[in-house]
């Protein structure tokens, strides 16, 4: 059957700009179709006050494009920019459909091949790459009395960093990655800022500079040496994965850690109250901070942990009884996990992805010539979803070599799958997730010696 290219990859994130730079080193012909007018994925969509990644910024960057800069952790425009520049200069950008909505894919055996329907039409391909990421909705908790406050309450899947508070009131609820990231510089635009957590998270605080290592390295990488910022990328990901291993490990000597980390910027009862968690370290992600003790230290940021029982038409009034004046009430309350945002059919048969084995965070059992490269959830996204995607390419090319149509892995009941980490955008949706296995879930480790093409663990037709 005739198709209109190898290979279709949904989206123009991290994940989809990435699988088309190796695809088109490989001389593999694709298209991406992007739903949105731009692309970059949550760099392009969210844009609230302090969006940014919290990674190290020159090991969250791809492999064949270091990105070298003197601050380790980069802003939401950074981002977008950065993957612009990578979408130009490797000729991606004219291979995006933009404003292009995946509805459904259905993959027919006899033909050996897939046709993904979209707003525009249909498409077909050999191949697919489902690139769409994994956080879709925002998680929007209701509260008693919410529909008669006179206020405002906005998610920051909705807030615009343009947008100013002035003379307000604001309270931001949440403990994650991103309340830590949104307090100071919402604080900076609102009359008074309250943090408002259920509960404490381990949050680890920088300052935002690049180590001498890192400039020096990235210094050579500016003269044409590329060596010493490859190690690096290993260095930073080895040193994640093994502070990661650690902290698990030892979790008296981690909690005495974060508690030496917050002395300096807190009394010792706003210690125990605000930044002492109930669970251990790297049960859930740990969010890096840029200025927050300065925020609390200072008065920008009132710390409260407690849980709201209703909203007045003028605030919220909180479990321990006591209120809080609130004009703007920003929900920092995470995403809905969701792996797959269209209908996926194999010869007309829709798949539940419910408990599905997935084999090295790239191939789904009983799906073929199906690939959904995904990252870690405690480190930088690229460092496991980049091998994936040359693992992707990898079997490709061992088809194109044989003539061979499909691949596909058995679908296997049998496999359990405990996560890495139990945050609540995990757990809410734990039983219809897909079962990982074939990895160490750490990309250090991952990346030498999960990664290695064994054409006996696929089959071929």
């Amino acid at each position: 059957m005739k198709t209109d290219c190898k290979v279709i990859i949904v989206g123009a994130g991290i994940t989809g700009i990435g699988a088309a730079y190796h695809l088109r080193e490989n001389n593999i012909s694709y298209m991406v179709l992007e739903a949105n007018r731009d692309l970059g994925g949550v760099w392009y969509t969210q844009r609230w006050h302090g969006a940014r990644c919290d990674s190290d910024f020159v090991k969250y960057s791809y492999s064949f494009r270091p990105y070298v800069s003197p601050r380790c952790l980069h802003s939401r425009d950074e981002i977008h920019a950065y993957l612009r520049s990578v979408a130009e200069e490797f000729g991606i950008l004219d291979r995006i459909r933009f404003n292009t909505l995946v509805t459904a894919a259905e993959f027919d055996s006899r033909e050996g091949c897939w046709t993904v329907h979209t707003n525009h039409g249909s498409f077909t391909a050999q191949f697919l790459i489902n690139g769409n990421g994994y956080f879709s909705e925002p998680h929007r908790p209701c509260f008693p009395g919410q529909d008669d406050f006179t206020g405002e309450v906005i998610h920051t899947f909705d807030l615009d960093d343009k947008r100013t508070f002035k003379g307000k009131d604001v309270v931001l609820v949440g403990s994650g990655s991103t309340a830590v990231c949104c307090a100071p510089e919402l604080a900076l635009v609102s009359g008074s800022l309250t943090m408002l957590q259920r509960s404490p998270s381990y949050i680890y605080e920088i300052d935002n500079r690049a180590t001498p290592l890192m400039r020096f390295c990235q210094y050579l990488y500016g003269l044409g040496l590329e060596l010493p910022i490859r190690v690096l990328r290993g260095y930073l990901q080895a040193r994640d994965d093994v502070i990661f291993v650690a902290f698990r490990a030892f979790p008296r000597l981690a909690r005495r850690f974060f508690q030496q980390h917050w002395r300096d910027a807190v009394n010792d009862e706003s210690l125990r109250q605000h930044f002492t968690p109930r669970y251990r370290p790297w049960e859930q992600r740990i969010p890096i901070a840029i200025g927050l003790k300065a925020a609390v230290k200072s008065g920008r940021v009132a710390m409260k942990t407690d849980e709201i029982e209703r909203f007045t038409m003028t605030g919220i009034v909180l479990k321990s009884g006591e209120a809080l004046k609130c004009d703007v009430c920003v929900l920092a309350t995470g995403f809905e996990l969701n792996f797959l945002k269209f209908a996926l059919r194999v010869d007309g048969a829709t798949l539940d992805m419910a408990g599905i084995n997935f084999y090295k965070g790239i191939m789904m059992g009983g799906v073929p010539n199906y690939f959904q490269p995904v990252g870690v959830w405690h480190s930088a996204w690229t460092q496991r979803s980049e091998s994936a995607t040359k693992f992707a390419v990898k079997i490709m090319r061992y088809m194109a070599e044989r003539g061979l149509h499909k691949v596909c892995i058995d679908r296997d009941a049998s496999v359990r799958y405990t996560p890495a980490i139990t945050p609540n955008y995990i757990m809410r949706r734990l039983a219809l997730m897909p079962r990982l296995y074939g990895t160490y879930e750490l990309p250090s480790v991952d990346n030498l010696l999960s990664y290695r093409f064994e054409p006996r663990a696929f089959h071929f037709g």
